[in-house]
């Protein structure tokens, strides 16, 4: 028997892989995406903000007030990227990401990237060097994919998934797929 929260995110993952238009599918996998960070404790949510300048959209900005059953492990502020791609995210996209988290001098960005990202760990792959990169300039991205999100049960699961991978990215020095 499946919890309400592994129902809505099932029927969010089968209406994003259906929907018609790439805009629907991104919407729809944004939508699932503040729905989860909104279930955890002490997170407040904003969806598709535009810089001042109108060059840069942030898909969902996170204030996380560090509640005892929450994200005590993650900072008051963080971005989330949501790419519901049928691919794996490129090099290009994960640099334009470490940037758009530089400018916003924010530490910490997720991004939930359907398919993952381009590369490999044993490879260093360039998407990976740039994780690793980012690193250096005090910026830390998580990656979760669909598969992540399709384990999780409740909010408590999602809770682990980042502090697990916010630890693994410490350990091993970069991106870390768990």
């Amino acid at each position: 028997m499946s919890t309400l929260f592994e129902a809505r995110l099932d029927a969010y993952l089968r209406l994003a892989g259906a929907a018609a238009s790439h805009l629907k599918k991104g919407r729809l996998y944004e939508n699932m995406l503040d729905y989860m960070l909104t279930s955890i404790p002490g997170c407040r949510t904003q969806r598709n903000t535009l810089n001042q300048y109108g060059t840069e959209e942030v898909d969902i900005t996170v204030a996380n007030t560090r509640a005892d059953n929450g994200l005590r492990m993650l900072p008051d502020f963080f971005l989330v990227e949501c790419k519901n791609w049928t691919t794996p995210v490129d090099s290009t996209t994960l640099g334009y990401f470490v940037n758009v988290l530089a400018d916003r001098g924010c530490e910490l960005g997720i991004l939930a990237a359907a398919s993952g990202i381009t590369g490999n760990q044993e490879h260093r792959s360039r998407a990976f060097n740039i994780g690793t990169n980012a690193l250096i300039r005090r910026i830390r991205v998580l990656v979760i994919t669909a598969d992540d999100i399709r384990r999780l049960r409740g909010p408590e699961d999602l809770i682990e998934l980042l502090h697990s991978r916010n630890l693994l990215l410490t350990a091993h020095g970069g991106i870390h797929l768990g």
